[in-house]
């Protein structure tokens, strides 16, 4: 056998620069998408803001902002009355200036702690706790990046800190979180509780009251007790301080709202997205005889790059606004009378009508929002499979999933209903739907099974 390269022709698809631009314009979301600009802003001279074309447009919109909020003046949801009320009081209301987990740690610290050394090992432990409050470094790796040398010093901060409020703050685990806040309140007179936590959280998450009695050695009903004590102490010491990521905000793609008329109307959201131009000035220096070659190609390359660009963000303005209009169209029922209103819809409905690929309807609805009378909700929101309905049209599996959450909410907490029963609630209204199916879509809701719902 000999080696020996041979030379072969092949067909291969391979995207022009022009569409590879235009998809990854479509697929960034909002934000991005002004930071793109701005990018390409100082890359290419040639390109600049239109000033007159987006202030025009922004008087558009903070016209329809000014029509949407008399409005909603004029015809409220709730009474003038309560409006009126929640306003007063949130003028009466102090303003407070919200308190970080950090920030009160580090305050309870430096009043326990003075010693330099177990200060600065403190501070380091706080610095590296998660947005629940938990510490995900072991002590030994604590030690070894301060340089410390005997970790028993970190291990005793440690166990300092974990004793302030909130209790259990800074654990590793779940289940050091709620020994250390069971020893502070029960000052170590709770065996019970404590064998309970270390050996049987999984059988009392299942309620196998019977097998950690008998392990235990105890009644049924002291175990009910201590079921009832755990699930009274706190699994995620920050949840009452302000998150971590508070200041994110979502920026809507598309606004929908109505006219005078009550008619939905579809707006782009070009808030931060500038109008963009090429400058007036390199084009008349094209027209200039004594540029040199090298000149003229520079600038006609970056025009070119200018169009493109700029034609990127037009064709995603109005992809997005032709799915939304759609949308729109279809969903109708659903801006009118909520979730449970909502109809199946799937991306080969939508890129048959606007004659586009799936795979372009997909990138162009990833990570896009849009602004409805129902709240903001990602796009992704609308689609939906569709279940079958005897006499008439299919349901979307999203409508199945409020109507099942709203039985479960209405029932009888003392009798849970089975997935079963459901099932047989479904079929009354005539729908079938398999039991697997309404225990799938349970477990998708973080519902627990009947046995485990039942007081």
């Amino acid at each position: 056998m000999k080696i020996k390269l041979t030379p072969q022709q092949i067909q291969k698809p391979i995207l022009a620069p022009s569409m590879q631009q235009s998809i990854e314009v479509l697929m960034l979301p909002l934000a991005e998408l002004s930071i793109n600009i701005e990018k390409e802003l100082q890359e290419n001279p040639l390109l600049e803001i239109d000033e007159e074309k987006t202030a025009k447009e922004q008087q558009q919109i903070d016209q329809i902002v000014n029509f949407n909020l008399r409005n909603a003046i004029e015809n409220p949801r709730g009474s003038t009355k309560d409006i009126t009320e929640e306003d007063h009081e949130l003028e009466e209301r102090p303003i407070t200036k919200a308190t970080t987990l950090e920030e009160d740690l580090l305050r309870q610290l430096r009043i326990e702690i003075t010693a330099p050394l177990t200060l600065k090992i403190g501070e380091f432990i706080v610095g590296n706790l998660d947005e629940n409050g938990y510490l995900n470094l072991t002590c030994e790796e604590i030690a070894q990046i301060l340089e410390v040398p005997d970790v028993t010093i970190v291990e005793e901060v440690l166990k300092t800190i974990q004793n302030f409020e909130p209790l259990g703050v800074a654990s590793r685990n779940l289940q050091e979180c709620l020994l250390t806040q069971v020893n502070y309140k029960f000052n170590g007179e709770s065996q019970l509780i404590v064998q309970t936590i270390i050996n049987h959280m999984e059988d009392l998450g299942h309620k196998r009251y019977h097998h950690i009695a008998k392990t235990l050695k105890t009644s049924i009903d002291r175990v009910k007790e201590i079921a009832k004590i755990i699930a009274a102490l706190e699994p995620n010491p920050a949840r009452n301080y302000r998150p971590i990521h508070a200041n994110i905000y979502i920026k809507p793609d598309v606004t929908i709202f109505t006219d005078e008329n009550g008619q939905y109307n579809i707006q782009i959201n070009r808030d931060s997205v500038p109008h963009l131009r090429i400058n007036s000035f390199y084009q008349q220096m094209l027209k200039q005889p004594n540029r040199t070659k090298e000149e003229t190609d520079f600038i006609r390359e970056k025009i070119k790059n200018a169009l493109l660009f700029m034609r990127s963000i037009e064709q995603r303005h109005q992809t997005i606004k032709e799915i939304a209009k759609y949308i729109v169209n279809h969903q109708k029922d659903f801006f009118e009378q909520g979730p449970v209103a909502l109809k199946p819809l799937i991306l080969k409905d939508i890129a048959q009508v606007i004659n586009r690929n799936e795979s372009t309807v997909c990138r162009a609805i990833n990570n896009k929002y849009m602004d409805t009378p129902q709240g903001l909700l990602p796009m992704k929101f609308f689609f939906s499979q569709s279940l079958p309905q005897e006499g008439s049209d299919a349901v979307s599996n999203r409508s199945i999933k409020e109507d099942l959450k709203t039985f479960i909410e209405e029932e009888d907490k003392n009798r849970p209903l089975s997935d079963q029963e459901i099932q047989q609630r479904f079929k009354n209204r005539g729908m079938t739907i398999a039991r697997r199916t309404i225990s799938k879509y349970r477990q998708t809701l973080h519902i627990q099974p009947s046995h485990l719902r039942k007081i």
